[in-house]
């Protein structure tokens, strides 16, 4: 708001009660001082409502640059505040971009590992499965005999695959075989060989007289080609016994192909 110079407004005023004494007659000496002392009394009661305005006006002015100060400085907080929202937006953003870029390569890591967990899937499907428990049964005791005889075990507890009866191996690959026999020793002798094709791998067995019952056992891990034949041999002049509780038993697994 501006404020007027005190002159500047009483000039005007002056000039016009001047003017408005000129147009009408000439007062008298007593109503020219009324009329004096009425115009001072109105000046300086003007005079009054010009400083009370003027006090009025610098009050608002004061409060107004107050207010305006204040305003400047809550938009500088403001600008501050957005200046910081605008790096914690573009530390947000580039945190975004990184957790989309770890994201696509977890994606491609599970996608990788389901991709080779199928592939197991199918290559242990395609895998032949060979395992088999056995045991003699209930045959009471079988031998001695003059020559050495292939013993079967007539007993199937487990036969994964269907690959026991065949005659060869099914598959290359290292398996593990093993056995256990037991008789009632009365100066006779028990034994087992377990053979691959023609050969003798391994032979258990024991003689005397006991008079007791006795047991023996023997393992092996063979690596077989496809075709090759495990069989268990009684030699000549052997026995051995079984009954219901299975003591004569020959277990065949496939460890791995290779």
């Amino acid at each position: 708001m501006h404020i007027f110079p005190m002159r500047a407004f009483l000039t005007p005023l002056v000039l016009l009660i001047c003017h408005l004494g000129v147009a009408k007659d000439i007062p008298s000496e007593d109503e020219s001082s009324h009329l004096q002392t009425a115009l001072h009394f109105d000046i300086k009661s003007e005079l009054r409502d010009l400083r009370d305005m003027v006090v009025l006006q610098r009050a608002e002015l004061s409060r107004t640059m107050t207010e305006l100060r204040d305003t400047k400085t809550q938009v500088e907080v403001l600008k501050t505040e957005n200046s910081v929202m605008g790096s914690r937006l573009m530390s947000s953003e580039g945190q975004l971009e990184a957790l989309k870029t770890e994201n696509a390569a977890i994606l491609s890591r599970v996608t990788s590992t389901e991709s080779e967990v199928a592939k197991l899937q199918r290559e242990n499907a395609e895998r032949p499965k060979v395992a088999f428990s056995t045991s003699l049964g209930k045959t009471g005791h079988q031998g001695p005999f003059n020559t050495a005889t292939t013993v079967v075990y007539k007993n199937i507890f487990t036969n994964t695959g269907e690959h026991y009866n065949q005659a060869t191996a099914p598959v290359r690959g290292v398996y593990h075989f093993s056995f256990t026999m037991g008789d009632f020793l009365q100066s006779t002798v028990m034994g087992l060989s377990l053979f691959k094709n023609e050969h003798k791998i391994i032979h258990s067995g024991e003689g005397g007289d006991h008079q007791q019952f006795r047991y023996a056992s023997n393992a092996v891990i063979l690596q077989l080609e496809v075709g090759d034949v495990i069989f268990m041999q009684l030699p000549a002049n052997y026995r051995i016994y079984d009954d219901s509780n299975h003591r004569n038993t020959f277990i065949g697994i496939l460890l791995f192909p290779v």
